[in-house]
Order: structure tokens, then C-alpha cells, then sequence
């Protein structure tokens, strides 16, 4: 199944006195970009661009990252009794050496005592900011998925009108040739000349090889075998599918300029807006 290049998706995790929120848009591009937002952490943001290179293949990642404390958390790192307790006791002892008044609040607070531990912190986000992360690739992924679906439905939907269109081209063949075979030798016989019939002959056949457009109709059938292979498949397939594009449009155009029947012409034109429409939706596809 296809996957789109287009998606969104979120996520949002807490451990380790962090919160993490993170909103991941995907959009069309030809490679594999991913931007940053939100976060000056250089080694954050290479943790990050490897997990999101990992899961996608090729498009436009937009990842934009909100981290906060928890503040609930910072408040119980700050008031750690034993080492309050601790300064008190130092303090009750400076100030009975000294002939001083019990120290107050103010006092444990001038010396640092409500001051967070250092590994507190410090502490690594990337926990919490993984965990969002996993949540956000894994929802921009299901939404790459289902319109991944929509796109091969349509997909489906423009070889099955081009598949039509070949079949009508290959019935009016036959016919389309005898039509300019009797062409010529009317365009002879006005003329009022006398022709070898052996050369005049070979003329026509020539005329007629050169108007045979079978061989272009067997390479767009090949075009599409190909592409409904591709549509079946499993892994991205865009790069492919928009080089068969190209392939199926110069084929046409071939065909067109080779035929001299009308009929076949007309079917060529649809087969060209056909085409410029898969072209357009195989953009998207990743």
C-alpha cells in the first residue's frame, strides 16, 4: 500500500521533571528534509532527525518541539528537608559560637540551602521528549497511511481510464490503416497520372509502417504492468512511479505524432490529460 507524503501528527510525554509536546507535519518534497523547531539543543536535535530519518523515507518533516518543566516537581527539588536541615544545624552552631540570633529563613536562603541538586537540574529531557516523539511519528505515520489509500484508489482509478483508452487506440488500428491506404490511392487517382503499381505499392506500405502506432501501445502496456505492480508494493515507490509518469507521457506524445487517423488522436489527447493528472497525485506519494 501507498503512503502519502503528506500527514500530521502529535505527541506528548512527561518523565524525569520534563514535559514534552511535539507536533509533527509532513509535506512533499522531493528527498528526505527534516526541520526543527522549538529546541537549540545541537545533540537534541540530531537525536531527533535520526529517529525521524528512520521512519520516513522521503518528504518534508516538520517537527516542532515544546519542552517545560514540571513545576510540581522543580518545587520538591528545591525544598530537600535533609539538606535544609543540614544548613540549619551549621548555622544554629555559627550562631552560638558567635553570640548570634537563630538564623531565619532569609538566612538558610542568603546561604543556599533551598538551592536544587545539581543532578536534578540537569536532567535529560529525552526521555519524555522520545516518548512524544514515538507518539507523533507513530500518528503522522497512520495519517501518511490512509491518505496513502485515497491516493492508490485514485491512482487505480486513472490506469483503469488509460488501460480503456489504449484498448479503444489498438481496435481502431486495423481500420485506421486501411482508411490511409484507400486515402492514398484516392489522393493517386486524382491526380490523373499513371503510377507503378509496385512502387505505389511500397509507398503506401512505407506510409502506413510509419503511421503504426502498435509499438507505442505495447510500451504504455508495459508502463502500466509496471505501475500496477508499483501500487501493490510495499515501501515508497514515488521516485519510480513519477519516472513512469514521464515514461507514459512521452509514449503518448510519440503516438500522437505518428498517428494520422483522428479518432486515434482524440484518444491520444485524453490519454495526455489523463496522464498530467496521475503525474500530479504520484507528487504526493512517498
Amino acid at each position: 500500500m501507498l503512503n502519502s507524503m503528506t500527514g500530521y501528527g502529535t505527541g506528548s510525554a512527561a518523565a524525569a521533571g520534563w514535559t514534552a509536546d511535539v507536533a509533527l507535519r509532513t509535506l512533499n518534497h522531493r528527498y528526505l528534509a527534516v526541520r526543527i523547531r522549538g529546541i537549540h539543543d545541537p545533540e537534541l536535535e540530531r537525536r531527533i532527525e535520526s529517529e525521524v530519518k528512520h521512519a520516513f523515507a522521503r518528504g518534508e518533516i516538520e517537527v516542532t518541539v515544546t519542552l517545560t518543566r514540571d513545576p510540581t516537581r522543580e518545587l520538591q527539588l528545591r525544598f530537600d528537608r535533609t539538606t535544609v536541615s543540614g544548613y540549619v544545624t551549621a548555622l544554629r552552631q555559627v550562631c552560638t559560637d558567635f553570640s548570634l540570633p537563630p538564623p531565619g529563613l532569609s538566612e538558610l536562603i542568603a546561604v543556599g540551602a533551598f538551592t536544587p541538586p545539581a543532578a536534578a537540574t540537569d536532567a535529560d529531557p529525552w526521555d519524555a521528549l522520545a516518548q512524544a516523539l514515538e507518539q507523533a511519528i507513530s500518528s503522522g505515520t497512520l495519517s501518511r497511511s490512509r491518505e496513502g489509500e485515497l491516493l492508490t484508489a485514485e491512482l487505480r482509478r486513472i490506469t483503469r481510464e488509460l488501460s480503456g483508452l489504449i484498448q479503444d487506440v489498438k481496435a481502431r488500428i486495423p481500420d485506421a490503416i486501411t482508411e490511409l491506404r484507400n486515402r492514398m490511392r484516392e489522393r493517386v487517382a486524382a491526380l490523373g497520372v499513371e503510377a507503378d503499381p509496385t512502387r505505389l505499392e511500397a509507398e503506401i506500405v512505407l506510409l502506413a509502417e510509419r503511421a503504426d502506432v502498435r509499438e507505442e501501445i505495447a510500451r504504455l502496456e508495459t508502463h502500466l504492468t509496471r505501475i500496477d505492480a508499483l501500487l501493490a508494493a510495499d515501501g515508497p515507490v514515488g521516485k519510480e512511479l513519477g519516472f513512469l509518469a514521464q515514461e507514459l507521457l512521452r509514449e503518448a506524445n510519440t503516438l500522437g505524432a505518428k498517428s494520422r487517423d483522428l479518432a486515434i488522436n482524440g484518444a491520444v489527447v485524453a490519454m495526455k490529460v489523463a496522464i498530467d493528472h496521475f503525474k500530479e497525485q504520484v507528487q504526493n506519494v512517498e
